[in-house]
Parts: C-alpha cells; sequence; structure tokens
C-alpha cells in the first residue's frame, strides 16, 4: 500500500486525546437500545447518539473533554440518524441550530450555527468554524426539526478539527500498521472476502441479503480490521477522518447496484472529501431516480397532474410549464422535465402523450448537469423525441390541430394533423439557456401562418415547414413570457411590462407598464377562445381585460404562491400550471363570491 493511499485514508491533522464524552441525557427506545454519547464520537456513521429527554430535543447538549489545551479551528457535525439513510432521517429528529463553546482555553469562544435540514435534502456534513484553545468543547442544541414518526433527537457523529502540523503519534501507529507486514496483509484478507460475498450474492437468484448487509456495513463505516485499529488508537472525535470507506466493499457495491445499498453509499461519500464525494453523491442520486423507474408508476393519479413521471403526472423542475387549449377545450402541455407533451380532456384524465415511448433516467436540464432523476420520456433527438419540452404551439386546420414544440436544444417539432411526427428542424445557435429564470425559449404561431421562435435575447421567423424567413434581436434581452398579437406583433414580458415587437426586433413600445398591480415576481399572459386576453401572477391573481392597458375584473384564485405559472382559459374557465399540476378555476363564479362578500361586508359596515 503506497504512502500516497495511506494519507489518503487518514487526515494528517495534529489532535489530542479526548476524555469520556458526556451528554445531557442519553436515549434507552422502546426495544431497549441504547444510544449513549460515545457513539457520536466512534467514527462510525451507522450509530449514533440520541438525547433520552420528553420534547424534541431542544436544550440538549453533547461535550468532549481533551487531555490538554489545543487550538482548535472548526467542529464537524453530521446530523440525524443515518443508519437506514433518508427513512431514519426523517423519522427521527435532527439539529436545527446549535452553539459550539470552547471551554478551559485562553478564553471562553461561542459560535452559533445553523444546521440545513438532511430530512429534506438528504444526507449531509455540517463544517462549523471555531477558532481558540480549549481544555472542553460543548455543542448545544439549540433548536432542532421534529421527526415524523419519532421526537428522539440524534447526531450521529461529531469531528473536533484541530490545528494542521505534524502527523500525531496515535495516526502515525495506524498508519505504520498499514504499512507493515500486518496491515498488508489484513488488506489482502479484507479484500478477499469482499470478493467472495460479491461472488455469493451474484450466485443467489434474489441475491444475498446477510452478505449484502456486510458490504454495506464496510463500504460505509470502513473495515472491521481498520475500525479496530482507529478504535484502540486513535481518540475520540477524530476516528471519523480515520475510517474511510472500505474501497473493495463500495467498488462492489456499485457494481451490483442495488439500491437498499443506497444508505451505505450516502454514508461513504459522507466520510469522503472533495472530488470522490462528489462522485459517490451522483452515484446515489443514479441509484435513487434508478429505483423509482424499476418501482413502476402510480396506479391512479388526481385530474391535471401531480408531481412525477406517470403519465398523467408532470414536471417542471422548477421551470414554467406552457400549456395551451384547443378549440375542443383539450388542453395540452410542455411537460418540461419529463421530456414530452401531453393531452389533458376538460376533465384532466391525460389522453395523449408525445415523446419517447420510455421512461428514462436524465441528470440534464437545459444541457447542465443536475441531480438524476426519472423522466416520463427519454430526451432524445430523433424525430418526435424531445430534450426538455420548452414550449408548444397549436396550428389549428380543416382536419385537425398541428402541434409544435421546441425544446431544449433548439429543435423544433412539427406533428401533422394526424398525430403523427412530421418534420424537425434546429434553429442555428449554439447557445445554451439557462435554468432558474423562467425559460427564455418560446415559440409563437403569427399572424400569416408563420412561426417565431425566441431563443434568449434572439429570435427566429420560420414557416411550419422549417423554411427560415427572418431573424431578429430583442433590444430589452431575454423575457421571461411571450404571446402572439392579433397584428401579428409579439408582446414580450419583461418585469411587470408586455412590450410589443415587430418580427423584425424593431420595438414598438410598452402595451401594459404596471397595470396588474404589484407584489409580484412571475406572471403570464394569453388570450381566451373570444380574443379576450387574460393574465395570471404568481401571487395567486387572475385578471381579465378589457384591453392590454385596463383591467375588468381580478379575483384571487389561489391562497398560496404559484410558482412560474402559465395560462390558458376557455369559456371563463382559466387553467394555469404550477408546478407538477394544473389549476382549473371558474373565473366568473370566484367574482359572484368575491362580490358577494363585498357586498356583505359593506352591509356589516353600515
Amino acid at each position: 500500500m503506497s504512502k500516497l493511499f495511506i494519507a489518503a485514508l487518514l487526515f494528517a491533522n495534529s489532535t489530542a486525546f479526548a476524555g469520556t464524552p458526556k451528554a445531557s441525557s442519553e436515549l434507552k427506545d422502546s426495544e431497549g437500545e441504547r444510544h449513549p454519547v460515545s457513539l457520536a464520537f466512534d467514527g462510525l456513521l451507522s450509530t449514533g447518539w440520541a438525547e433520552g429527554e420528553m420534547g424534541d430535543g431542544t436544550g440538549s447538549w453533547i461535550e468532549i473533554s481533551l487531555d490538554h489545551t489545543t487550538d482548535v479551528q472548526s467542529v464537524t457535525l453530521w446530523p440525524g440518524n443515518l443508519s437506514e439513510g433518508q427513512r431514519s432521517l426523517r423519522e427521527y429528529g435532527r439539529p436545527r441550530t446549535v452553539t459550539v463553546t470552547l471551554l478551559g482555553g485562553d478564553e471562553e469562544v461561542s459560535v452559533e450555527s445553523r444546521v440545513l435540514d438532511p430530512g429534506e435534502r438528504g444526507a449531509l456534513r455540517t463544517d462549523i468554524e471555531i477558532q481558540g484553545t480549549a481544555r472542553k468543547i460543548r455543542i448545544s442544541m439549540d433548536e432542532t426539526y421534529s421527526g415524523g414518526i419519532f421526537n428522539d433527537m440524534f447526531v450521529a457523529e461529531v469531528a473536533v478539527n484541530f490545528e494542521k502540523g505534524d502527523t500525531p503519534k496515535a495516526v502515525a501507529r495506524v498508519t505504520d500498521w498499514l504499512e507493515g507486514t500486518s496491515g498488508v496483509r489484513a488488506v489482502e484478507a479484507n479484500h478477499q472476502e469482499v470478493l467472495e460475498l460479491y461472488e455469493k450474492i451474484g450466485a443467489e437468484q434474489f441475491g444475498d441479503r446477510d452478505s449484502l448487509a456486510v458490504l454495506m456495513d464496510r463500504a460505509g463505516d470502513g473495515a472491521p480490521f481498520l475500525r479496530k485499529q482507529v478504535l484502540s488508537q486513535v481518540p475520540a472525535g477524530f476516528r471519523v477522518h480515520a475510517l474511510p470507506p472500505d474501497p473493495s466493499a463500495l467498488e462492489a457495491l456499485l457494481k451490483l447496484k442495488d439500491s437498499n445499498a443506497i444508505p451505505a453509499i450516502e454514508r461513504a461519500a459522507l466520510r469522503s472529501r472533495g472530488k470522490v464525494s462528489r462522485t459517490l453523491s451522483r452515484r446515489v442520486e443514479q441509484f435513487r431516480a434508478y429505483q423509482d423507474l424499476v418501482g413502476g408508476g402510480r396506479r391512479s393519479l388526481p385530474p391535471f397532474g401531480d408531481e412525477g413521471w406517470e403519465v398523467g403526472a408532470l414536471n417542471g423542475l422548477g421551470e414554467p410549464l406552457p400549456l395551451q387549449i384547443d378549440e375542443y377545450g383539450s388542453i395540452w402541455v410542455a411537460d418540461l422535465a419529463n421530456n414530452r407533451v401531453q393531452r389533458f380532456s376538460f376533465a384532466g384524465i391525460s389522453e395523449k402523450v408525445y415523446g419517447a415511448a420510455e421512461a428514462g433516467i436524465s441528470n440534464q436540464l437545459y444541457g447542465v448537469n443536475r441531480t438524476a432523476y426519472v423522466a416520463g420520456s427519454k430526451p432524445g433527438s430523433a424525430l418526435g423525441e424531445f430534450d426538455t419540452a420548452l414550449d408548444l404551439q397549436l396550428i389549428s386546420g380543416k382536419d385537425g390541430d398541428r402541434v409544435v414544440v421546441l425544446d431544449g436544444r433548439g429543435q423544433v417539432t412539427v406533428i401533422g394533423e394526424d398525430g403523427v411526427p412530421a418534420l424537425n428542424f434546429q434553429i442555428p445557435t449554439s447557445d445554451a439557456l439557462s435554468a432558474g429564470v423562467g425559460g427564455e425559449g418560446y415559440l409563437l404561431h403569427l399572424k400569416g401562418d408563420k412561426l417565431a421562435v425566441i431563443w434568449g435575447n434572439e429570435g427566429w421567423i420560420y414557416t411550419p415547414t422549417g423554411e427560415e424567413v427572418g431573424h431578429f434581436e430583442l433590444e430589452d434581452g431575454s423575457p421571461t413570457g411571450a404571446i402572439a398579437l392579433k397584428n401579428g406583433k409579439m408582446g414580450l414580458i419583461y418585469g411587470d411590462r408586455l412590450v410589443s415587437y415587430h418580427t423584425s426586433g424593431f420595438r414598438d413600445g410598452d402595451l401594459m407598464n404596471g397595470v396588474l398591480g404589484g407584489g409580484f415576481e412571475a406572471w403570464d399572459i394569453n388570450f381566451d377562445e373570444d380574443g379576450k386576453m387574460w393574465a395570471v401572477t404568481d401571487s395567486g391573481k387572475l385578471f381579465k381585460l378589457k384591453k392590454p392597458g385596463k383591467v375588468e375584473y381580478q379575483v384571487q384564485v389561489s391562497e398560496f404562491s404559484l410558482e412560474v405559472p402559465r395560462l390558458a382559459v376557455y369559456d371563463g374557465i382559466a387553467f394555469i400550471t404550477n408546478k407538477g399540476n394544473i389549476l382549473k378555476v371558474d373565473a366568473l363564479e370566484l367574482l359572484a363570491k368575491q362580490r358577494l362578500a363585498e357586498a356583505e361586508a359593506a352591509l356589516g359596515a353600515e
């Protein structure tokens, strides 16, 4: 074993031997299992300390003594119960804010730190910078996140990080042992044991659960032979740094691709740093997505969608989901992150899906890497496939509607009146759009049977057969919404303004400016079947306009904020996309209720 490999296993930070850890209380659960404070300093992430008082753990504390006054640089906390990964994290409480105090040094030093919730974000580590000298270190739990089932608050592990310097004697002894004959033999024996476990799992029809559990234990918390050395020679508070994941067991788990191993791979990522940690975290994401995929779809979904990837579900990953209504009242949605287009009935049932026939795992949005997830359709570039469905338009014809779709690669697909993809063409740009700004990519069907494609601050005009007939740039930059105006011009949203543009790129002026009031950031605008203009804001307000500069009435359609809403209206019924579903609201019914409430309030005031 090389010295470089050993250095990667054992952090060469100087440390101090610690005394027996103490805690405000310790849990003995209903099954008689104890969770003493020593488990927060044993170097293992699968174990942990839990407070044992009534309540949610607020005000509890743990403490470790050092054998001499020591310079401290930081303290690392692994919050929550990590024994079963995301499941145990959510079931039990976690620290929310903590105060770290250095005691017995030159002066008392305290730092308060917020801990992100691993129950929501997944397993994580929190590094708390605190510099000073100490003979004793206390961590107080000022606030906690409540567990979904149990109130007991867990801390999986604590590490005290000391000033860099020479390798301490305790760690040097472990390093020397690993380089010696006994250590090399132990590494080789462990590797052989892992190979036998791996082969045994492969030989079983449904795997070998016991063998898998052993591999998971070694991958997540280090090889048993190394644990023994670390426990006897490395002081409490520093052991987790001296216990890397067992590389042989970890490699075996990654080859097996068993989603049951997710908690162990998570722990391996948490006890690693840098590129190794990032790579393992990405593998966890891929395993989770694969687990979702092979788990199959839900048997039923509520009308008008729900967040997810099954047919009838919608997913925008925080981006808007544009929609249109055809003359029959069917609602068409660009199901962005699912790489498809769906048609819903007026009652909210998915009737038609365009995109790749199979679901698949994707880890990109607008061409940028992100958390792996299951997409309802595999991203693709073949005719009839989409890679991030940005926008769609319906073009009515005597034999039915043509559907035109713009995707995140800048590809435009035309689906014929017979429902069969007829052609696709690529806009001439290599610029990628940015996620998190409400789209930046739009498709408009303009007067004269022309298609406008807006991509950032540029645009192109095409015939429905893909012939380019114009190009323009936008003076105001990238819009956050777009609508085709009746006069053949384009209405583009910038802030709270609707700006008219010619297809030549000439800026015609503001059509709306401050008309919708304030208190919102994102909004959308569209025409109903009679050509009347409607608008919706992310504050949950729906407006019917007499003309662009004048509001006829407004109603509150939602008591909660909408996430980059998109709007379509048919016969006074507004359909508004929000996250993974579509809100269906009767505007006239809401207006009647609103006016009745106002009249009753006026009578009460008299």
